[in-house]
């Protein structure tokens, strides 16, 4: 079978690196790292990664992007240069005019939301495939609610949280996509009704098997609309972020306090002041990061409820909003079709599919009453 060349744009980056490390492995796939700067992955890799991959200079935002990616002779782009918060899809639709089949680790609740309708005609006309939020939300967690519901006759909430472990690694765009929404009004699925919350206030106790009991705050996902259409007759759809220090829990909820006021705050500023005073808090931190679904609803005319809940080690978590963009790719040099057309990362993948990526990493999930 002849080689696949996949082009990881984004590829020095805190989840780029990732992820074309992952592919270098693959046999019958090529990867070819691509940023501004290619020197800065002599900085990132080991000399056995920059062995097996190849570099290049792509500019996402030049006018000749489509030239620029025309001339890696890739099949398939992996763009993972966010945030996605306020992005177009000139990308995408730029990789669908060069002939290439798309994916995507956005999180960005608009962008996600409203890809399949932006760029769908764009991806049948090429005969491509177009795929947005290939990451832990939507993929994941929509791979969660539908391995669990066949145990119930009616689903009524899905409540999901995430815990980071306070050490793990942070890319500035993550910082800068988790402030773009601090203390903005947003509105999500509750008593069957859109109702308005903000981004990072009022932190709510949670408890966990395996981490320390958190404080957990409501952030704008996609899920809050992808998961509403899924599931037809669910009542209550959240999802919350739980930071594994209340001191900083608290303070974001402070400043989405502050913010919701009204008052107009430095917030590129603060998102490198927040990512560099982290560090300093990380000796307070474990190495234990987590996730938890929680679905409720009834069975046989009786209530029932089960919770989901994963256990990541070592400063594994940023390895898991990788693993869709990962499976997607090799499922694609194994000779296996993507779905032509512009969609959303949601039933793509099983659950059972990201269990087997888990096992690499030493990460436990377990599903309990509850």
């Amino acid at each position: 079978m002849e080689a696949v060349s996949v082009l990881v744009l984004g590829g020095y980056g805190h989840f780029g690196a990732r992820i074309v490390r992952a592919l270098s492995t693959t046999p019958q796939l090529h990867v070819i790292a691509a940023g501004r700067h290619p020197d800065a992955a002599k900085a990132v890799f080991s000399s056995e990664v920059l062995a097996r991959i190849t570099l290049t200079r792509v500019e996402i935002q030049a006018p000749d992007l489509v030239a620029q990616l025309q001339a890696t002779g890739a099949q398939l782009v992996v763009h993972t240069a966010g945030p996605f918060q306020g992005q177009g899809y000139e990308v995408a639709l730029a990789c669908l005019q060069a002939d290439m089949h798309y994916i995507d680790l956005a999180d960005g609740r608009d962008f996600v939301r409203d890809f399949a309708a932006q760029v769908d005609a764009a991806a049948h006309a090429a005969g491509r495939s177009a795929i947005s939020g290939a990451s832990t939300l939507p993929a994941l967690s929509s791979a969660v609610v539908d391995a669990l519901l066949p145990q119930f006759t009616a689903l009524h909430e899905i409540a999901t949280v995430i815990a980071p472990a306070q050490a793990t690694p942070l890319g500035m765009a993550t910082v800068r996509a988790v402030l773009s929404y601090c203390g903005q009004p947003f509105r999500w699925w509750c008593d069957a009704r859109w109702q308005a919350t903000r981004g990072w206030a009022d932190p709510q106790p949670v408890a966990f098997a395996r981490l320390a009991p958190r404080l957990a705050s409501p952030c704008d996902v996609p899920d809050h609309d992808l998961l509403v259409q899924r599931y037809p007759g669910v009542r209550r759809v959240q999802f919350r972020a739980a930071l594994e220090l209340p001191f900083l829990q608290r303070s974001l909820a402070l400043i989405a306090g502050v913010r919701g006021l009204g008052v107009p705050l430095p917030m590129a500023n603060l998102a490198q002041v927040f990512a560099r005073a982290g560090r300093w808090f990380d000796r307070f931190g474990t190495e234990l990061g987590g996730m938890l679904v929680e679905l409720r609803g009834t069975r046989e005319g009786q209530a029932h409820a089960l919770r989901w809940e994963l256990t990541a080690p070592m400063l594994h978590g940023p390895e898991i909003p990788c693993f869709a963009a990962v499976l997607l790719v090799r499922r694609f040099a194994r000779g296996e079709p993507l779905p032509v057309g512009a969609h959303a990362c949601v039933g793509l993948i099983s659950l059972a599919e990201f269990e087997q990526a888990f096992a690499d990493w030493q990460i436990e999930t377990t599903v309990t009453p509850a």
